[in-house]
């Protein structure tokens, strides 16, 4: 039985293009990934004077893999945590385990808030119950206390305002 899995592993590893090696042997080797922001408005996208640093993200308590991580990028509280197509920027990541590092480059320093949303059904947005309560994961910088509504900006505001800022969130579910 060992030979038969040697030979199917041989034979899986001579049947997949070099590239796509590369790229799995660098997903095993690093626990986090860099992400592409997307800019909701274009004029946003054009905002490339001036300092800029980065995002790193530790995301915990991730309940399964199913779906996408989105990640909301607000600079005001017009939106703020829920309103992704209202935010400054957004993007959306895989999932790889209960816990991960995502980076987000290039921004430029502000006041900031990130929200985050366990997409389990991939459909872009917070699915609730019939009184409101979240279906899905969610969570907000500085993990604010959840009370009996979204936090608040000021609650999960932080100034990006040096080369590199590392954000805890915890995702929390209902």
């Amino acid at each position: 039985m060992k030979n038969l899995t040697s030979i199917a592993l041989q034979l899986l590893l001579l049947s997949t293009p070099v590239f796509l090696l590369a790229e799995q042997q660098t997903a095993l080797n690093t626990e986090e990934r860099v992400i592409s922001l997307s800019f909701n408005d274009p004029a946003d996208a054009a905002f490339t004077s001036g300092p800029k640093g980065c995002l790193s993200i530790h995301i915990d308590n991730i309940r399964n893999a199913k779906g996408k991580i989105g990640i909301a990028l607000f600079t005001g509280e017009k939106g703020f945590p829920d309103k992704p197509e209202k935010a400054f920027a957004v993007a959306s990541t895989a999932i790889s385990g209960t816990s991960q590092e995502v980076v987000i480059e290039n921004i430029p320093y502000g006041t900031y808030a990130v929200s985050i949303l366990h997409d389990e059904n991939e459909n872009k947005k917070m699915d609730k119950t019939w009184i409101g309560k979240p279906k899905e994961g969610f969570g907000a910088s500085n993990n604010p206390k959840i009370r009996f509504g979204p936090p608040g900006f000021d609650e999960s505001g932080f100034d990006l305002d040096c080369e590199e800022i590392a954000l805890d969130i915890s995702i929390n579910y209902f």
